[in-house]
């Protein structure tokens, strides 16, 4: 009837109460040893063992804590998926699961948007509370009326409060490189400089992946022969551990492996967030030292870049997938960006 769980710092106690299958009454609370926590999951047992089980039924909040601990228990979940589904539960956890209206779901998307989160960034913290809504027959063996949920969903997706982010491809031109690689230069000859950004830069065009990747490859995973990278644990929506992929190194992208000095198991041995901090301080310098346009380029814009030169080198969408990582090539479609010296370049190269 009560389960104890411990989550960072803290232990999440719940009771729950089901008749015939279905849940009916469900109270947690978090307590700061596991003592507390078994002993308030202890005396709530033994009261309604003495009373019968309270006429309460579960908050919207627990049921989507009841869906994220099930999610647990099929396969793991990133940090920021936990974290998504507990700050939307906390958001709901005043409201009467069986008591939930679609006007309940758009006062939250007005007070998230009144905190400045986009379109996109509300729709994403409202999955978890749509997810458990929709999972709650089947997975909780709780009957709830979808139908708010999905009403309020339809209704703000029309009125564009909520929605997917729009694919915006930004590019690095040949001007905004130059600047880059000078500045990269000048911080390299500082002697507190410990992330060499020019060779960062130049290997995250050639190989076009995420930060987060590019930092977690390791030197045991080249193939020199075969001219190929495994990368491991490569994000995935279903899969977050063990997607490992095997990528081939092209032109630069093997060449530069040369000019890295080997400090360790890892090729880029920094980390991430402190890799990308070091690509925003010289961009912010460029931009405040003659050139404003750079201003809103960012790190993940050179994967956009490197993966559109691949297409402009005359790579196929499946070719260009097996570097870039991408398993949906419908994806890859906004970067086939073709110009009028590329239509030259292949007529010549069919014309030979």
């Amino acid at each position: 009837m009560a389960s104890i769980q411990q989550r960072g710092d803290v232990f999440f106690a719940q009771v729950r109460i089901k008749k015939a299958g279905v849940i009916v009454f469900s109270e947690s609370k978090t307590f700061p040893t596991e003592a507390m926590a078994k002993s308030w999951a202890q005396r709530l047992e033994d009261k309604v063992r003495k009373d019968g089980a309270p006429t309460r039924s579960m908050t919207v909040g627990e049921l989507i804590l009841e869906h994220l601990a099930y999610q647990q228990k099929l396969r793991p979940l990133g940090r920021s998926t936990i974290f998504n589904h507990e700050t939307t539960a906390q958001a709901f956890n005043k409201i009467n699961l069986h008591e939930l209206t679609a006007k309940d779901i758009t006062d939250f998307v007005i007070r998230r948007k009144a905190e400045g989160a986009g379109p996109a960034t509300i729709m994403s913290n409202l999955s978890p509370l749509s997810s458990a809504v929709h999972a709650a027959p089947y997975a909780h063996g709780i009957q709830v009326d979808p139908m708010p949920v999905d009403l309020a969903i339809k209704k703000l997706k029309e009125a564009g409060a909520i929605g997917k982010s729009r694919q915006v491809i930004r590019l690095v031109d040949d001007e905004e490189e130059a600047a880059l690689l000078a500045e990269f230069k000048r911080r390299n000859m500082h002697h507190q400089t410990e992330i060499d950004m020019t060779l960062v830069y130049k290997m995250a065009i050639a190989l076009p992946r995420r930060a987060g990747e590019l930092t977690r490859i390791r030197w045991a995973d080249v193939d020199y022969k075969r001219k190929t990278l495994v990368i491991r644990d490569v994000k995935h929506p279903r899969q977050k551990i063990g997607n490992d992929q095997t990528v081939p190194l092209l032109g630069q992208a093997f060449t530069l492996l040369d000019q890295i000095p080997k400090l360790g198991e890892f090729i880029f041995p920094y980390n991430t967030d402190s890799m990308t901090a070091a690509f925003e301080r010289a961009r912010d310098r460029i931009a405040a030292t003659g050139m404003p346009k750079i201003a809103d380029l960012r790190f993940h814009d050179l994967r956009h870049t490197g993966i559109t030169q691949l297409f402009w080198a005359g790579l196929k969408i499946e070719e260009v997938a097996q570097v870039s990582g991408h398993s949906n090539w419908v994806q890859l479609k906004r970067y086939t960006h073709i110009r009028p010296e590329d239509v030259h370049r292949r007529w010549d190269a069919l014309q030979g």
